[in-house]
């Protein structure tokens, strides 16, 4: 066979892992509504002007896919466009509570389980009292993963705690940005690279000592904010994130909420509490599958009003790479299958399968011209948990034998009683 072109970085799903991928967003899907967060939609092309704005991505311009002629791009996260959206639409309720579930687009090396395609569940809060609504995220992101029995922990940051701390190491503010980048790698590079690239940055060997030693801050969240306190004296944030991590243990979350230091986050656009969700199932092969934080001059920055914003997004692929999808046995939605002696059946066997779709039961009928040993076959390949088979006697007394694939229990039964099982 010819191979055919296939770009780097994207894959296709296989029937069960698209069938599981559904699922699992259907599961995420339902918290976010529980929370009472609205649907918006948005295209997946914006203006490079709205993708390479003012504090946007920052230093990963680089990794847009740009459309050059038209001056468009594919987006590279669903932030940017909620921020363009909500300059747009002025009438929106405040505070303004949204999710949106969808593909983007980084142009980034193609690593194992790092994708140049690859799709966001995202909540964002416009408006509102800031800790109430960091906290708000943060527990709706951490519920999902509750909802799909995933074994996680919660890292928290503040943006603004790290400006007071570099203040307090004599970081200029110029090097702020360049800094925590650097420090953002720190998971990747270790305490020795980042140290490297602070000395490249221009620091001297005493603050690398400090932000390297700050960074790495062990104990109880008591104790890290109590550390930070010490340095960055009269500085709020640390009471701000303390207050925020309260708020957000009485939500009924299972992971632990613990403050990291080295969580900044990589997109200039966060302005004060970050948060990072990894997995904390042991051998899990990869460890960050969400993100977020605060967000406060983003939507100012494009023009629009000043106003208070925070989000964050679970990162889809990432979660189904941990739940080992590629693994599901399911094939199909159908819970039955409606299978048929003789051709001279099938008109009574699509009026059973019409009567089981009516009553909202996902039901497949043979469409292929075989027996029905290899009917029984396709159902078991498929895993299908009940096999609706038609005769001419069923067809006569209009009734259908059900067999149980699993059990291989059968019995014959009338129509009505048909729903009612299967239901």
């Amino acid at each position: 066979m010819t191979d055919l072109p296939f770009p780097r970085g994207v894959r296709d799903l296989l029937p069960n892992e698209a069938l599981f991928k559904a699922e699992t967003v259907g599961k995420i899907e339902s918290v976010f509504r529980a929370f009472g967060f609205l649907t918006i939609s948005t295209p997946k092309i914006e203006s490079l002007k709205i993708l390479k704005g003012k504090s946007a991505i920052g230093e990963d311009e680089k990794l847009i896919y740009e459309l050059k002629e038209e001056e468009l791009g594919l987006r590279y996260d669903q932030t940017v466009s909620l921020a363009r959206y909500f300059i747009m639409h002025n009438n929106l309720p405040l505070p303004f509570k949204r999710y949106a579930i969808g593909e983007a687009w980084r142009m980034d090396e193609p690593q194992h389980l790092r994708y140049r395609e690859f799709t966001q569940a995202d909540v964002d809060i416009i408006g509102g009292e800031r800790s109430l609504c960091d906290a708000e995220v943060v527990a709706t992101i951490a519920s999902a993963l509750d909802a799909l029995d995933i074994k996680y922990e919660v890292l928290v940051n503040s943006r603004v705690l790290m400006e007071d701390m570099l203040d307090a190491f004599g970081v200029p503010e110029d090097k702020h940005i360049e800094v925590m980048r650097i420090i953002d790698k720190l998971d990747k590079a270790g305490s020795d690279g980042v140290n490297q690239m602070l000395e490249k940055a221009g620091m001297d060997s005493e603050q690398r000592l400090k932000v390297v030693n700050f960074v790495g801050a062990k104990g109880t969240n008591e104790e890290k904010l109590k550390y930070a306190k010490d340095f960055a004296k009269g500085s709020g944030a640390c009471d701000e994130l303390g207050n925020m991590i309260e708020l957000v243990k009485k939500y009924p979350i299972k992971g632990e909420l613990k403050v990291d230091f080295s969580i900044v986050r990589g997109i200039d656009y966060y302005t004060g509490m970050v948060f990072e969700i990894r997995a904390a199932e042991e051998g899990a092969p990869i460890q960050s599958l969400c993100g977020g934080g605060r967000y406060d001059k983003l939507i100012e920055n494009y023009g629009g009003k000043s106003i208070p914003a925070v989000g964050g997004t679970i990162g889809v692929d990432r979660v189904l790479d941990l739940l080992k999808f590629s693994y599901s046995k399911r094939y199909t939605f159908a819970k039955a299958f409606v299978a048929y002696i003789r051709k001279e059946n099938y008109d009574y066997a699509l009026s059973v399968a019409n009567k089981l779709r009516e009553n909202g039961i996902n039901t497949e009928i043979n469409l292929a011209d075989r027996n029905i040993s290899n009917q029984l076959s396709y159902i078991s390949s498929m895993n299908i948990e009940y096999a609706v088979i038609v005769g001419d006697i069923e067809q006569k007394e209009g009734k259908v034998k059900l067999r149980n694939m699993v059990s291989g229990d059968e019995e014959v039964i009338g129509l009505d009683v048909l729903v009612q099982k299967l239901k």
